[in-house]
């Protein structure tokens, strides 16, 4: 054989390339591959199936809570007829209120705890959908500071968060995920807690300066007047928690069946 193949020495010819990896390799469990940045491999999606259960009894809580407070608001309304009227002690109709502040003591503590557990929550799932690739408008750090930024009250960036979590979730979807359609449970809930709510917050905020700045007389005048819009105040916010149970089931269930995590 002589020194030359083809003009190159057969110590310079390259090596041949190595044979192909079988077919029947996979990748091993949770292995998520790299991001979309490049910056290598990512963390396996967290399960979000045990907060959206602690959401949901919480909310339960909170509409039980509410449901009991419209029944007390119609039995108020009536001492505080009584009273004006001459048939009910001023101390008997202030110590009728103390059931009310219960109630509004327990509501508040419990809406606390559901908050920090929907912030929770929304962070895995945007995380989890950003690990398996689909990268949302609004990123892991907007579940949180979404919240706190204007318009506070409306909660708009909350809304169009879980818009887009609702289309990062899709088990069905491909690279066209952000064109996936929204379920209206989303929409309807941020119309019963977001929008609605804003034109009962003068009224609240009416009615509690009435059972501390004015005389009982008025404070009573004043429930009495303003008992329709209170109802239904507290009415809206009983199908707001119906509505964001829903939300949280179904959402919760939908990311579950995305990710393949419990």
């Amino acid at each position: 054989m002589s020194d030359f193949d083809w003009g190159v020495p057969l110590g310079d010819q390259p090596p041949a390339p190595p044979p192909p990896p079988p077919a029947y390799l996979t990748a091993p469990p949770n292995f998520g591959g790299y991001n979309e940045s490049g910056a290598g491999a990512s963390s396996p999606p967290q399960s979000v199936g045990s907060l959206g259960k602690w959401i949901t009894r919480l909310m339960v809580v909170i509409a039980v809570l509410s449901a009991f407070s419209v029944s007390i608001s119609f039995n108020l309304r009536g001492q505080a007829r009584d009273f004006l009227d001459g048939n009910l002690s001023e101390t008997d109709f202030t110590n009728s209120f103390g059931l009310t502040g219960l109630l509004s003591i327990l509501t508040g503590a419990t809406t606390l705890a559901v908050f920090v557990l929907t912030i929770i929550w929304m962070f895995r799932i945007a995380r989890n959908n950003q690990t398996l690739g689909r990268v949302g408008t609004w990123v892991p750090g907007w579940a949180i500071g979404g919240w706190f930024l204007p318009p506070c009250v409306l909660y708009v960036i909350p809304f169009l968060m879980m818009r887009d979590l609702w289309k990062g979730s899709d088990p069905q979807s491909g690279p066209d995920w952000k064109k996936n359609p929204v379920d209206p449970v989303v929409t309807t809930w941020w119309i019963l807690y977001g929008l609605i709510p804003t034109f009962f917050i003068g009224v609240t905020f009416a009615g509690a300066s009435s059972l501390t700045n004015q005389s009982t007389e008025d404070a009573a005048r004043k429930l009495v007047d303003s008992f329709t819009i209170s109802t239904l105040a507290s009415v809206c916010q009983l199908a707001a928690a119906i509505a964001f149970i829903q939300l949280v089931r179904r959402l919760t269930a939908r990311h579950q069946q995305f990710t393949g995590v419990v």
